[in-house]
């Protein structure tokens, strides 16, 4: 790729990484009454996807550029499993310390549900359906869009450049959270820019929400 194709894709990524940042918060404080909890939720996720996956993918699309350049790539992953897999190993033990805490109760589930209250499960098997997806537009836009797409001009910069955004969509979260998003924005985008993959960041990033939810519901007496 020579130096102006190189320039000209950093444009096109910054300029759409703005556009996306900024469609993504639509679906933040949205307080309309006649919508119920899970239909609140839902678009607030929908959001996350269309603006985090839907769009990256159509400019990459657009201009000339394969799925690959998403981090959508498979082949050649497995030997990286490990890795992922240690760092769930080394993350668990501080969710679960965590999820202790009265802060982390009343902040998970990120559905919001209340001890003993009825009828949660269809609600929340709609939801992690969307939440799912929404980590794989997550991961797709960050580790994927941003890094890979930076990383042909930038090199291991890019990486810097992508967690600047990830931090700042977790203001909104606890400090300590927060700030672990800055390591979590490293570890994450050094690994996928190793790999050139997201999948595996993906399952680890599934994996620790499911682990948060789970014991949120465990202490809520849900489980």
């Amino acid at each position: 790729m020579t130096v102006d194709a190189r320039q000209r894709r950093v444009i096109i990524v910054l300029a759409t990484a703005l556009v996306c940042l900024w469609g993504a918060r639509f679906g933040q404080n949205l307080s309309d009454d006649s919508w119920s909890h899970l239909t609140q939720m839902c678009f607030w996720a929908g959001t996350q996807i269309v603006f985090y996956l839907v769009v990256p993918f159509v400019v990459v699309r657009l201009s000339g550029g394969h799925r690959h350049d998403l981090g959508w790539r498979i082949t050649g992953t497995v030997e990286h499993a490990r890795t992922y897999l240690v760092l769930f190993v080394i993350g668990a033990p501080f969710v679960i310390a965590a999820s202790w805490f009265a802060e982390f109760q009343s902040r998970y589930p990120l559905f919001d549900v209340a001890p003993g209250q009825t009828g949660v499960w269809g609600d929340l098997s709609v939801w992690w359906v969307f939440y799912v997806v929404q980590f794989v537009a997550i991961e797709t836009f960050f580790r994927g869009f941003l890094v890979l797409g930076l990383a042909d001009f930038l090199g291991s910069t890019a990486v810097l450049v992508a967690t600047v955004p990830y931090l700042m969509i977790h203001f909104v979260k606890p400090p300590l959270e927060a700030a672990a998003s800055i390591v979590g924005g490293i570890v994450m985008g050094t690994l996928a820019l190793r790999s050139r993959s997201i999948w595996w960041g993906v399952a680890l990033h599934v994996a620790i929400a499911a682990l948060m939810d789970v014991m949120a519901l465990g202490h809520k007496g849900f489980l």
